[in-house]
């Protein structure tokens, strides 16, 4: 009776990992494409700031733009296209954090996960009911 209890709760906890290591990939998926968007975003941004810097840098309004403090339009733009610049920058650090460590650390979680389990299963059961970790990792 205590072996076929240690089966079930070892069955149960084969299920448990299963569940946690697939959600742990799903993050890790929705992250990698999540910093890929950041990342898109944040060029895309920078080469709207780019084409509009270099219309209004041509511009007769550039040429009589004398007092910095004034809220002409010009300055207006250049206040807009320093912050679409600043925002662009903020969405590629986004990018390098989720690719860097937020993915990384979730594979270095799923990894233990793996670990753990294969530590708690040597010994109470035989390595053919370890169907998952087998044939994943």
């Amino acid at each position: 009776e205590i072996r076929t209890q240690l089966v079930e709760q070892f069955k149960c906890l084969e299920q448990q990992s299963e569940s946690r290591l697939q959600l742990l990939q799903d993050l890790q998926e929705f992250f990698r494409r999540k910093a890929e968007i950041e990342l898109e975003y944040s060029r895309s941004l920078e080469k709207l700031a780019e084409r509009f810097s270099s219309k209004i840098r041509s511009s007769r309004e550039h040429q009589f733009k004398k007092d910095q403090y004034l809220l002409s339009p010009v300055n207006c733009w250049y206040l807009v296209l320093h912050q679409t610049r600043r925002e662009s920058r903020d969405h590629a650090t986004l990018n390098d954090i989720f690719m860097n460590n937020v993915i990384v650390r979730l594979s270095q979680i799923s990894e233990d996960v793996i670990r753990l389990f294969k530590k708690v299963g040597k010994g109470s059961t035989p390595p053919a009911q370890i169907s998952l970790f087998q044939a994943d990792h």
